[in-house]
């Protein structure tokens, strides 16, 4: 057993609090260990899977020696660091060109099954396309050329430094903790870590390099070894074999011995390692803010046509990260579904061309995110204040750089025609997508930008452009001067031509939102998935335009009602296991959700009964 107690109180009140633990008896049982045992093997390393989901996925796993107690080597980390590169040069990338695959995970879980004293689970799952599906071997083939050209030209320490770098780097400025999470996480650290490593054993610890050892995990990672899991839907008349405990249909088989020896020496000249992270912080040094102001709100510092500047005012610094958020408004975005979708297509294609180009950004701590609506597009930055000007300068000029971001058109469009289509077939998603459109005064379903994306053509996005008139508004703080946001805000004008196209505010288009009428509105959809058994019941209650003082009091409510219907529908009456209530806001206007998945039809009278009558009410239900 391990214990863990976090307080706010003092260390001998603590000491005494857990002497009521001292009562457990300790019956000197030693913890199990399976180090001798042979490593797991499988009989086949060819097998095939009928999935639920409409996804498409090639997964390859090794069973290593197990890593457990070389955790300060770092072996196995090291070796992920590099097959799961994303940037210029990566296997990623390779697979992104030939339209094989667009996203990929490698390393090993943390938990029993992956990392234990037996052995560790180095695995693979890679994404693929149907044009991946049906050159799997290739796609297996660029793997080993991949990992063959890693032993030709490995160990190198720089990787090494790099990653212990930013290990440190995150582990003296990581925010505080939920105090339960905090507590689950050091009482399991317990059992794997030294003591002297309880508290940044996952992260920083790295003990000094060793290059003979990670080339010897390196080399096992063999054809001999490897076990090969595909999935589809289009495995169902291949899969006759059902597994015992989901039922799952799948098939087993081996490789011929010829493509086994074939992988041994592959080779491909366009794989590299990668480049020196240009983005890794050097300069930690906090900074005096320069805009005065009180009570750690936003400030407005800049108010003219076409920009408004909020910098939020802290009285210290304590974090060498800042945040920028920019929402842009347009006049034109969202006119009607055909160019929005191309937009939406757009910017789906810019995100996979910038993963690769500032993945190494991602992995010195910075972010970006950028979303699209009716009213224009919203842009956020977090991270490390030291790099941010340029990750911020290099992400705007990609952004801006269209035609250079139309690669893996045809990949990158089918995959967000297939992920909204599983949205859909998603009980709790649908019905979501049906109360958005139920609110909202213009609304795009799933459904609707899924069919509306087939129609989009590689001609519409090569003349597509950011066109219209602007509107700015732009929030910033943490480690930042206000002097040092002109740099920021000069290049965004420069991007988008403010000064010849500015954005009446009077013009802006905001999102509007339907008022529910007094009473109870019903409203009943079919489960888009064949075979779901479960139902889904949404009860939102719309509340008013938004305010400070509801929006604590909704949250207090959450708050108070989270336990009780949790108790009363999923304990006590056992109606389904997902229950949960929560305040939410949609486009300024504030409500509640009381929302369940359960295995009956016979769910509304006891959800519903006790509605108060006086407030607006819609119910939405999936029946199966």
């Amino acid at each position: 057993m391990s214990l863990c107690v976090t307080s706010t109180q003092s260390l001998d009140e603590l000491e005494e609090m857990v002497q009521i633990f001292e009562q457990i008896p300790n019956k000197n049982v030693l913890v199990p260990t399976f180090e001798s045992d042979s490593l797991p093997k499988s009989r086949y390393n060819l097998i095939k899977y009928y999935p639920v989901k409409d996804r498409k996925k090639l997964i390859m796993y090794w069973f290593l020696p197990s890593q457990l107690r070389k955790y300060r080597m770092k072996l196995v980390d090291y070796i992920d660091f590099l097959v799961g590169h994303e940037g210029c040069g990566s296997l990623l990338a390779a697979l992104k060109q030939k339209e094989f695959g667009m996203e990929s995970l490698c390393g090993t879980n943390p938990g029993g099954f992956d990392s234990n004293s037996n052995f560790t689970r180095f695995y693979l799952e890679i994404d693929i396309s149907d044009k991946g599906l049906r050159n799997y071997r290739e796609v297996i083939t660029m793997v080993f050329q991949y990992l063959n050209m890693l032993k030709t030209f490995l160990p190198q320490k720089r990787f090494f430094d790099e990653m212990k770098k930013m290990g440190e780097i995150d582990f003296d400025n990581m925010e505080n903790d939920d105090p339960y999470d905090k507590a689950e996480e050091l009482a399991e650290n317990m059992t794997t870590y030294m003591p002297e490593d309880y508290l940044c054993g996952s992260y920083c610890v790295f003990d000094e390099y060793h290059p003979d050892k990670i080339m010897e995990v390196l080399e096992l990672l063999t054809p001999d070894n490897m076990t090969v899991v595909l999935q589809s839907k289009s495995f169902k008349d291949e899969c006759k074999t059902k597994e015992p405990w989901y039922k799952g249909l799948y098939s087993k088989s081996d490789f011929d011995d010829d493509f086994i020896n074939t992988l041994r020496n592959v080779r491909n000249k366009n794989f590299r390692l990668p480049d020196p992270n240009p983005y890794i912080p050097e300069d930690f040094k906090t900074k005096e803010c320069d805009v005065e102001g009180s009570g750690n709100v936003p400030v407005l510092v800049t108010d003219r046509p076409g920009l408004k500047v909020w910098f939020y005012v802290t009285e210290v610094f304590d974090d060498p990260s800042c945040m920028i958020y920019i929402h842009v408004y347009n006049d034109v975005l969202g006119d009607n579904i055909h160019d929005y979708a191309v937009t939406l297509l757009y910017l789906l294609l810019f995100q996979n061309r910038a993963a690769e180009i500032f993945y190494p950004a991602d992995l010195a701590g910075l972010n970006s995110g950028i979303t699209i609506g009716r009213e224009g597009f919203t842009f956020t930055f977090d991270g490390y204040s030291d790099k941010m000007l340029q990750y911020f300068t290099g992400i705007m000029d990609q952004f801006f750089n269209y035609h250079d971001n139309l690669t893996n058109f045809k990949a990158v469009k089918d995959s967000a025609v297939r992920d909204m289509l599983v949205k859909v077939q998603k009980p709790k998603h649908h019905i979501d997508d049906i109360r958005q459109g139920f609110l909202r005064k213009t609304y795009f379903s799933n459904l609707d930008l899924a069919a509306a994306l087939e129609h989009v053509t590689l001609y519409d996005l090569q003349n597509f452009q950011i066109k219209g008139k602007f509107n700015v508004e732009l929030l910033s703080g943490g480690n930042i001067t206000f002097e040092e946001l002109g740099s920021y805000i000069d290049h965004l004008k420069s991007k988008l031509k403010l000064e010849e196209n500015l954005l009446d505010p009077h013009k802006i288009r905001h999102e509007r939102v339907y008022q529910i009428p007094i009473g109870r509105l019903m409203y009943k959809v079919a489960n888009k998935t064949v075979g779901d058994v479960n139902t889904v019941v949404k009860n939102y209650y719309q509340y008013d335009i938004v305010n400070f003082r509801d929006t604590i009091l909704l949250d207090v409510i959450e708050d108070l009602m989270t336990e009780p219907i949790f108790n009363q529908l999923r304990t006590r009456l056992q109606l389904g296991y997902s229950v949960e209530a929560s305040a939410h806001h949609t486009f300024g206007v504030t409500g509640f959700l009381v929302n369940g998945t359960y295995p009956s039809q016979q769910v509304y009278p006891q959800t519903s009964k006790r509605l108060h009558r006086d407030i607006p009410v819609l119910v939405l239900t999936i029946p199966r």
